[in-house]
């Protein structure tokens, strides 16, 4: 009889768990070791159940808090590289002649404080939503400060290994043979995992390959005939520990003892740890995303996260979070069950109580060689694969970060970074051309139906106009390319001599106060060569930073427009002006559209009467979005403006017909509902030829219907070319 499905889960759940749960309490143990190493070894075994209860914790509030129910959280080596290095500083920092329970205590309250710190930092950043930050680091500056994990990893795995501190000047005792003995082993398993993971990949190999070299250690040690005494007195084994529990919980009682100069010296330390931590959380779980193919909620990883470390923190736990590889494996083992990360937190608890008679036993060598796979990994990623990958300059903000951190520190790197990220954004984004799109007032006219005669003027003297499309942030870099555009346009002259530069901010997200210097540079280059600056679609925040400059204020040659189209029919109207154009319309009776369908007077007369004639005051609504399309529209005098409905409140002028000008002709000829609004802008006098006029028309007089279909034609014909002229523009 198969069990239940529930209870199938149950038991895959808790499989997953111990077998993961193992890999999770050596990493740990791992971990504690590279913390607690060098002056503080003496205190490994209590650096290791604090690892473990940290480990325990972050188990727990991730199994059961994260949005991927099969999600693993360990303690990471990315944040355990820094914190050993927080550690040793700490303890550097204590005075001379300190007690054993002092140097504990205060080492262990500033690796609580650094867990506990990070934990509210990613809860903070889940709770603001800010997860995406993470995506705006450079990814060269990433890749540094991976690198640099990678060596601090590396270099910690030696020393954990040998037992003694590596340097540039302390490494000729390595090669001596006993500590040959204690390393050697270690970077074999090391290089052999390094080289077979990157040949295949296999979620079993990890733990498969840490459980196999236990194995191949003892095996040794019983063909050998060497006892463990012996193998402990050697170095070969993690222990000895103490015999009973490994759980010594931070209390308040140990406060008195902190050395709190030391303590607070390092806090400035603490933030490459955060920093650290939340990239690679966000790395890790975009990675996560991509192999089990479902979409991760990073905010509330953020908050999980956070939760599981301040409570972590308070029992000086190291750091933890989402980890892929083991996440990965416990989906595979056990689909969508949260029964996992309950058992790895079992494990890790076990292993907590169980004391150190157990973890004694442990091989030096696995371990070591576990930490030394770690940093020989990043290594090999972020310096030698990505040599291949990466151009040349970002492959040397790489391996300078990288540099820094081997030889200076990694608060130091931390601040580098944040430099190399400011000249990268700024290299890169002054980069983009602030101009979108650069048009002449002949390549793009407003949306004002205009004679003909006027309209060719426009066509012969739009260059006169130069309209630029501004898109994205502006500052000092990428303003100052504007500048420079309008300095190189201003060389020709004669009738394209530049009179109206037309700048549309409608894309534009923000201008930096340092800007504002570009643009009062635009204004005395408009003073000196005699054009006018229109700015059009500028925000109120926009307009006033402008008037702050001393941009727009009386006497100075600029004009501010709220819509683009008004910007640019001020424009079209005062070069009109200029040629000795009057602007005043005067009215186009509906005779000459009809001479045009049936030339002579008598003729015109005869279709007089399918036309319905409207005299109509301002404001005055011909047709609604979403009307029947039933009728077209002639012009005889006054002027129709044609928009469309944003919202309740706004609405966008489409076009602005006057006299002589048809309208309505498109829906009809499609039989689609009207798709915009036609209201009169002043009084008008409007002629109307229905549908069923038209009709009526095709019935009576074919050959004079054929003529009015054939003006129609070629009216829209007009307007489709004038359209396709602009996006060619548009597009070059």
């Amino acid at each position: 009889m198969k069990p239940a499905p529930q209870l199938s889960g149950i038991v895959s759940g808790i499989l997953a768990g111990v077998v993961i749960g193992s890999v999770v309490v050596i990493v740990a143990i791992s971990f504690a070791a590279l913390v607690y190493s060098g002056p503080l070894s003496g205190h490994v075994a209590t650096g290791i159940g604090l690892a473990l209860f940290g480990a325990m914790v972050v188990a727990l509030v991730t199994g059961l808090g994260s949005s991927f129910r099969s999600m693993v959280a360990t303690p990471q080596d990315s944040t355990a590289a820094v914190i050993a290095l927080i550690a040793a500083a700490v303890a550097a920092r204590l005075p001379a002649g300190s007690s054993a329970e002092q140097t504990l205590a205060t080492v262990a309250l500033a690796i609580a404080l650094t867990t506990a710190a990070t934990g509210a930092v990613f809860f903070a950043l889940g709770h603001f939503r800010l997860g995406g930050l993470v995506r705006f680091i450079p990814y060269p500056v990433i890749g540094g400060f991976l690198a640099g994990t990678g060596w601090l990893l590396t270099k910690g795995a030696l020393e954990v290994l040998a037992g003694r501190s590596l340097g540039l000047s302390t490494w000729r005792p390595f090669l001596q043979p006993d500590l040959l003995l204690r390393w050697v082993p270690g970077a074999v398993l090391a290089i052999a995992l390094l080289l077979i993971m990157r040949r295949f990949r296999h979620s079993l190999l990890l733990p498969g390959f840490l459980l196999g070299s236990i194995v191949v250690f003892y095996g040794v040690l019983i063909v050998s005939g060497e006892t463990l005494a012996e193998a402990g007195r050697r170095g070969l084994l993690l222990g000895p520990f103490p015999q009973e529990s490994l759980w010594r919980p931070l209390t308040l009682t140990g406060l008195d003892v902190v050395h709190w100069p030391s303590v607070l010296g390092e806090l400035a330390s603490m933030a490459p740890v955060v920093v650290v931590g939340v990239v690679t959380l966000l790395l890790n779980a975009s990675g996560l995303e991509l192999a089990v193919q479902e979409d991760i909620r990073l905010n509330r990883e953020l908050k999980v996260a956070g939760l599981a470390n301040v409570l972590g923190g308070l029992g000086g736990g190291l750091p933890g979070f989402q980890t892929l590889s083991l996440s990965a494996l416990a989906q595979a083992m056990a689909p969508h069950s949260r029964v996992v990360g309950v058992s790895i937190a079992g494990v890790c608890a076990l292993s907590l109580v169980a004391g150190g008679a157990t973890l004694s036993l442990l091989p030096r060598a696995s371990l070591g060689g576990l930490l030394l796979f770690l940093g020989l990994s990043f290594l090999a990623t972020w310096v030698v694969d990505a040599r291949k990958k990466l151009p040349v300059g970002d492959y040397g903000v790489v391996l300078l970060i990288l540099f820094v951190i081997a030889t200076i520190g990694y608060l130091e790197s931390v601040g580098l970074g944040i430099v190399i990220a400011v000249v990268l954004f700024v290299v890169n984004y002054s980069r983009v051309d602030v101009v979108r799109h650069a048009l002449s007032g002949a390549a793009q006219l407003s949306n004002v139906a205009r004679p003909r005669k006027h309209r060719e003027l426009l066509q012969e003297l739009g260059e006169q106009v130069l309209i630029l499309r501004l898109q994205g942030f502006i500052f000092f870099g990428t303003a100052n390319g504007l500048v420079s555009r309008v300095r190189r346009r201003l060389r020709k002259a004669g009738p394209e001599r530049l009179q109206y530069l037309v700048l549309d901010f409608r894309p534009v997200t923000g201008l930096d106060s340092s800007a504002v210097l570009s643009f009062v540079k635009l204004t005395q280059l408009a003073e000196k060569h005699g054009f006018v600056i229109v700015f059009t679609h500028a925000s109120t925040t926009l307009r006033r930073q402008l008037r702050q400059g001393g941009i727009l204020r009386p006497g100075v040659r600029t004009r501010s427009f709220r819509e683009f189209d008004q910007g640019l029919e001020w424009s079209e109207n005062q070069i009109l002006e200029r040629a000795g154009e009057s602007l005043e319309e005067h009215p186009v009776p509906l005779s000459d559209l009809l001479e045009q369908i049936a030339p002579g007077r008598d003729n015109a007369a005869e279709l007089a009467p399918f036309f319905e004639r409207l005299d109509l005051s301002a404001g005055h609504f011909l047709m609604h979005e979403g009307d029947p399309p039933d009728a077209v529209f002639y012009i005889e005098s006054g002027r129709v403006r044609i928009q469309v409905g944003i919202d309740k409140r706004k609405t966008v002028r489409l076009l602005s017909m006057g006299a002589g000008s048809i309208f309505g002709e498109l829906e009809m000829y499609r039989g689609r509902q009207r798709s915009a609004s036609a209201v009169t802008e002043t009084p008008a006098v409007i002629h109307r030829i229905s549908a069923e006029s038209l009709i009526h028309l095709e019935r009576q007089d074919p050959d004079r219907a054929s003529a009015f279909h054939r003006l129609i034609c070629r009216l829209l014909a007009e307007r489709l070319t004038k359209t396709i002229n602009t996006l060619q523009v548009l597009l070059r």
